[in-house]
């Protein structure tokens, strides 16, 4: 997408969200969660070069994995000791904010001609710290709901166990998708399976309480390095192709989704505590960049380190997140406000200052 039309898309949802304020808030929360999010992680999954995702391993994951969870203790600890706000609500919004959302990023490394290494590094990171911020979050709030039934370790273990049966799940139907295909060169058999499977393992495994994410992550990726001997260039661009529509047509609906789910008005009284949590977010993007990353920077340029630091902009997957918590859990309404203003802001920033910050970087591939 160009960054003109994400801007125009968003603006165009806060408009609509103030003349119409908490009407499209639930659509948008069950739309991205069971439409939208199956095809954006299958697509980006199919796209991921899988030799590239082997050499640069290291920092995707340190990043998505430990990364993660750095991030959502970091933002948990500062909104509470500083903003003096409940541990879960706390917990909640360290692990809701723990996912990277990189579609308006990668709209300007495609212009700009990145290093396809340092593209992978970020799109990777983010499909994989979806799946690891849902974990998260199913677990912290399992372990509120559950408080008095069972502890946060059995309920940790079950969000393991889930995510381990998730990726055995997409597995398991990448292997009968690829019988499947054979050696067909037909773009509409890859079109028709690739959907049926993206979908048909993110609803199997949500079914039974296992790592949806995960699931549609295992099959594009394992389906990929099955085909990629089998199926031709011309067969393999064109199925890029029809997915880079079903995306387009997912992130257009979720950028003007995120705005006209706003709703101004309730956002006020949360502003002071966003704006913490909104510096907290970006302490924690320092700090795992500059910290975690030194483990892994002899296989790093330098300079790619600042990209990926810019690159911690929030989405969707946070909002819906936010949006799923349970009525009566407390402290719900400020933590989906406090959401909102992050995702907007990181967004808006973003878009109006990443290109050129980008550009004066240099960026020479490897």
């Amino acid at each position: 997408m160009q960054l003109w039309s994400i801007a125009a898309l968003l603006v165009a949802g806060i408009i609509t969200g103030a003349i119409f304020p908490g009407k499209l808030t639930a659509i948008f929360g069950a739309a991205t969660l069971y439409v939208f999010l199956p095809a954006l992680i299958f697509e980006g999954a199919w796209r991921l070069d899988s030799q590239t995702m082997r050499r640069m391993w290291g920092p995707i994951a340190m990043l998505a994995v430990p990364g993660a969870f750095c991030t959502a203790g970091i933002i948990a600890v500062c909104i509470h000791y500083v903003g003096g706000v409940p541990w879960t609500s706390a917990l909640l919004l360290g692990a809701i904010l723990g996912a990277t959302d990189p579609v308006a990023v990668l709209a300007i490394f495609k212009r700009l001609g990145l290093p396809p290494a340092l593209t992978t590094i970020v799109e990777s990171e983010a499909l994989l710290n979806d799946a690891v911020a849902v974990v998260m979050y199913r677990a912290v709030l399992a372990s509120i709901v559950l408080a008095s039934q069972a502890g946060l370790v059995q309920v940790s273990t079950h969000a393991a166990l889930g995510t381990l049966i998730g990726v055995v799940c997409g597995i398991v139907a990448a292997c009968a998708a690829a019988a499947l295909l054979g050696r067909t060169q037909q773009a509409v058999a890859y079109a028709a399976l690739t959907v049926a499977g993206a979908y048909g393992s993110y609803y199997l495994a949500g079914r039974f309480d296992w790592s949806g994410i995960f699931a549609v992550l295992s099959f594009g990726v394992a389906l990929r390095i099955l085909q990629q001997k089998k199926i031709d260039l011309d067969c393999s661009e064109r199925t890029g192709k029809t997915w880079d529509v079903i995306a387009g047509i997912a992130n257009a609906a979720l950028f003007f989704l995120i705005g006209a789910a706003l709703d101004v008005k309730q956002l006020g009284q949360a502003l002071p505590i966003s704006l913490l949590t909104l510096t907290a977010v970006l302490l924690a993007r320092f700090a795992i960049v500059y910290g975690l990353l030194e483990f892994v920077r002899p296989r790093l340029h330098v300079a790619w380190m600042s990209v990926v630091r810019l690159a911690g902009i929030r989405g969707a997957l946070s909002l819906a997140l936010a949006l799923a918590i349970p009525q009566g859990i407390a402290g719900r309404e400020l933590v989906i406000n406090v959401t909102f203003v992050v995702v907007v802001l990181t967004l808006l920033v973003g878009l109006l200052t990443l290109e050129r910050r980008v550009k004066n970087l240099p960026l020479e591939a490897r």
